[in-house]
């Protein structure tokens, strides 16, 4: 499966507005920990930040040479080998093929094999059954969730804590069929 990660400072202008509208779009924002509208202003203000920023990373997916996606990196911690990460696929056409799960993969492979980390988090929405599986399928586990709750639609939905460490993932990596 031919998917690569490019360094959203590296694409270009009209590749920075397609995940700005993406990242607007309901399909991606309800999984979102925030899912206000991001204006172009402050789709600037993220990308300048990440210029300079040594606990930030963002790159496109792409599939076949067309951008399908985004994953990122926050919070990097260099002393102690962690880092919080999130990704999306945004693209329908892609759904179904498991790009999701290959790009995790290569996520996973990238923190643990290329920048030598022992521990990777993210937050997940309760609501999103599709990245739960994948996550459990990978190896992450819950570690809690977080006291506030989010509101979406009227509900109050539960923010999860997952993570995975590189032992763990040594174990699930050879019973995955990618």
């Amino acid at each position: 499966m031919n998917i690569e990660f490019v360094n959203i400072l590296d694409v270009d202008e009209e590749a920075i507005e397609l995940v700005r509208n993406w990242r607007n779009s309901k399909k991606v924002s309800q999984y979102m920990f925030t899912n206000h509208h991001i204006n172009k202003e402050e789709h600037q203000r993220w990308i300048e930040k990440l210029k300079t920023s040594d606990t930030g990373k963002a790159w496109v997916i792409k599939y076949d040479g067309k951008p399908i996606g985004l994953v990122q990196l926050s919070n990097i911690d260099y002393i102690n080998k962690t880092t919080e990460w999130g990704f999306y696929i945004a693209d329908d056409s892609v759904r179904g093929k498991g790009i999701g799960a290959t790009s995790l993969y290569k996520l996973i492979e990238f923190i643990f094999d290329e920048m030598k980390f022992e521990k990777m988090r993210t937050m997940v929405l309760e609501n999103n059954p599709v990245a739960l599986e994948l996550y459990k399928k990978f190896g992450f586990k819950k570690e809690g969730e977080l006291e506030e709750k989010l509101e979406r639609n009227e509900k109050q939905i539960d923010v999860l804590l997952m993570s995975l460490h590189k032992d763990e993932w040594e174990n699930v990596k050879p019973n995955l069929n990618l």
